[in-house]
């Protein structure tokens, strides 16, 4: 009789224990990350534990809520924040009527970023077809940003609002833009990009505008990346761009990983000029880091040098550009492409930066 007096009790107990358990899971908040400076609006990006059913969400700063008129999980919005140090919870209620929720300490700077609905008004129409040729190029210290005073600088792209999905090659089911991960990543977050091909060698491309400036003539891109299987690419591509006036100069390079090398674009060739420089698939699990210096001179793309895992070459390179419209916008570009087995992978994209003067 004894023993099953306790039952009820441990029963009790053992129910408290799995609700603790599920509320422990609660709410991940992977944007913005902890004790780093952000601007307003703030990306705000949360997952919920994985076959809860999420009835509705409600995202409060210094307890004053802002409520979502839909449950998306996982939750991705754009919250305007004032300057200083804010509370920001993010609360999900199931349908049996159970709470999640989780907070943390935001640091808003009084800098802003352009909104998504801007970045996607403009239109930008990359041309990527793989032909190549053959140079050679020595091992040299690379052209270094020094001025104090950029004119453009963007950090943590990869975290921005804006990016679209542009269907390079093939018809791929791929991510309509990064999603923003808490794991793998390097400071906290990264973005995540997918590629799903649909048959042989299909590609993807998910560019960003980043903002107008008819001065820059000098730029700096550096990224760092990871692949989920790399035995799966055909290669991976990061590029800037900067309209002036009706010219279009393009920088993109290519890390091409059944050649070994690194290409670099040819925009009014329409085609790939290969170099030298090495580029060989990643051990499982591995970041590269790659920093890509180039500028408008003389009227061409000049692609100066590029710095991988280290290890600094010489392009010496340049290209004239093509014509559009009149405009003086700059962005960046990222592309996944497929291999002839059609497979699926990702790609981590991480402290990708931007920098022109």
């Amino acid at each position: 009789m004894r023993a099953n007096n306790l039952l009820p009790g441990v029963a009790v107990f053992a129910f408290l224990l799995v609700a603790a358990n599920g509320l422990a899971e609660g709410v991940n908040i992977v944007s913005p990350a902890s004790e780093r400076a952000v601007s307003s609006p703030v990306r705000v990006v949360a997952e919920f534990p994985k076959n809860v059913r999420i009835a509705s969400i409600s995202v409060s700063v210094d307890s004053v809520e802002i409520p979502q008129e839909i449950a998306v999980t996982p939750l991705d919005i754009l919250v305007p924040v004032p300057e200083g140090n804010h509370l920001l919870a993010v609360k999900g209620v199931q349908s049996d009527g159970t709470e999640l929720s989780s907070s943390r300490w935001v640091n808003v700077s009084g800098g802003t970023e352009p909104a998504a609905s801007e970045l996607a008004s403009t239109s930008m129409s990359p041309n990527t077809s793989v032909n190549t040729s053959t140079s050679t190029n020595a091992s040299i210290s690379a052209t270094t940003y020094s001025s104090t005073s950029p004119l453009a600088s963007k950090s943590n792209i990869e975290e921005m609002s804006g990016w679209y999905l542009y269907p390079d090659q093939g018809t791929p089911a791929c991510s309509s833009k990064p999603t923003l991960s808490s794991s793998p990543s390097l400071d906290g977050i990264s973005g995540k990009f997918y590629l799903g091909p649909n048959g042989q060698y299909q590609n993807c491309l998910w560019p960003i505008l980043l903002g107008s400036n008819s001065s820059i003539m000098n730029f700096k891109l550096d990224a760092h990346y990871r692949l989920s299987n790399p035995s799966y690419p055909q290669g991976v591509e990061f590029s800037s761009n900067h309209h002036v006036g009706t010219k279009w100069y393009k920088f993109s390079v290519q890390c091409s990983y059944n050649k070994g090398i690194f290409s670099v674009w040819d925009t009014a060739g329409a085609k790939w000029s290969a170099t030298s420089i090495p580029c060989k698939r990643p051990v499982s699990g591995a970041w590269d880091h790659l920093t890509v210096n180039t500028q408008i001179s003389s009227g061409k793309a000049v692609f100066q040098s590029i710095t991988f895992n280290g290890v600094t070459y010489a392009v010496n390179k340049s290209f004239y550009p093509i014509t559009k419209p009149s405009s003086y916008s700059y962005g960046v570009h990222f592309q996944m492409d497929g291999n002839q087995a059609g497979n699926t992978y990702y790609t981590w994209v991480d402290q990708f930066t931007f920098t022109a003067w």
